[in-house]
């Protein structure tokens, strides 16, 4: 776990809240997109340029819906926590899915017959299976002594991914300024890893922080920056009104007309085995930011007079389920013998 001063607290904070905002913001356009492309006559253009024409179009737009959707979710999740707990949080203090299976109130819905034994083992079995996979210390948790292997499996996906998608733009995209982008983007989530555990190897969770921050931005800009800059532009051309060119000259040169149709094939997932490729990272990104939730803890600085007399007290406060000691230096502030009513007058003002 790894602990941060309060401002550095709110800063990760803020970063994690707005990444998650722009990821679900980018993927329910891009489900909007989708979507919009099987209406009215754009079917006729999603053929110049897909040999399957929107087949499994809406699909598609669901699937990445439903990304954007949990991102957003995410969002209103850490800004509820932070208003309920009145300071900033990045993760809850019980496990909901545990506490949602064992309350009794709830068993008692789930229960449909009180004699059933078999159905009042069905929501603890669930909860126990759950807290071995996907809690702190389960198979899939930050704390596991599996978590290495498990993201180093996540990582080898990814680059799979983005590998098969940069041999796409290769054939594809005719800017090769755009393609040289992508190569080092790749090239540097390969390297940066082995690079970053080697020299953070004494700082496991800082280690681990970096790396996968790192990755989920080079990954944020291999499927959302690069797309945008090859897709704006016809955004900026195209008439949504009218559904077509605002420049008719743009479809009849060929010029214009072939790069469009290449680099549409390759916004535009052409098939299933496409479309895998093509959500991974998204789903790795979204992975990435809570894992780096659960790492981060925030530090507190409190002051408090003791009984005996006005005096600062400073501690490291911890949420609850941490390991670290709570330490505290007390600094008295007067004497016991001190009487004259003018003592505090020369002092100076300790707290501000």
């Amino acid at each position: 776990m790894l602990v941060l001063l309060p401002v550095l607290f709110a800063a990760a904070w803020v970063f994690i809240v707005l990444f998650h905002a722009v990821c679900g913001t980018f993927l329910i356009c891009v489900a909007m997109t989708y979507w919009y492309l099987t209406t009215g006559i754009a079917p006729l253009c999603v053929s110049i340029w897909s040999l399957k024409g929107v087949e499994n179009y809406r699909f598609y737009g669901v699937v990445f819906g439903i990304v954007g959707g949990m991102h957003g979710v995410r969002v209103l999740d850490l800004i509820v926590m932070s208003i309920r707990g009145r300071q900033l949080r990045l993760r809850s203090e019980t496990n909901v899915i545990r506490t949602l299976m064992l309350n009794p109130m709830i068993l008692k819905g789930l229960i449909l017959s009180r004699r059933s034994r078999l159905a009042s083992l069905v929501p603890r079995s669930l909860a126990q299976m759950w807290n071995r996979v996907f809690s702190r210390q389960g198979f899939f948790g930050v704390e596991s002594e599996h978590f290495s292997t498990v993201y180093a499996l996540q990582e080898l996906l990814v680059a799979s991914s983005q590998t098969y998608q940069l041999y796409r733009a290769s054939n594809l995209l005719p800017r090769s300024e755009l393609n040289v982008i992508m190569v080092a983007l790749l090239v540097t989530n390969c390297w940066t890893t082995a690079t970053i555990q080697i020299f953070l190897r004494k700082s496991l969770q800082l280690g681990r922080v970096f790396t996968i921050t790192y990755n989920a931005m080079i990954g944020f800009g291999m499927v959302t920056i690069v797309p945008l800059l090859i897709f704006v532009p016809y955004i900026q051309a195209f008439d949504l009104q009218n559904r077509t060119f605002k420049h008719q000259n743009f479809i009849y040169d060929p010029v214009p007309f072939v790069t469009m149709v290449l680099e549409n094939r390759l916004i535009f997932a052409a098939g299933l085995l496409d479309f895998t490729t093509k959500i991974i990272p998204h789903l790795s990104i979204m992975l990435s930011l809570v894992t780096v939730s659960e790492l981060l803890e925030r530090g507190d600085i409190k002051v408090a007079p003791s009984t005996g007399g006005p005096s600062i007290q400073t501690m490291a406060v911890q949420p609850k389920g941490s390991n670290s000691n709570i330490s505290g230096t007390d600094t008295q502030a007067s004497t016991e013998n001190s009487q004259s009513p003018n003592q505090w007058k020369n002092r100076p003002n300790v707290l501000r």
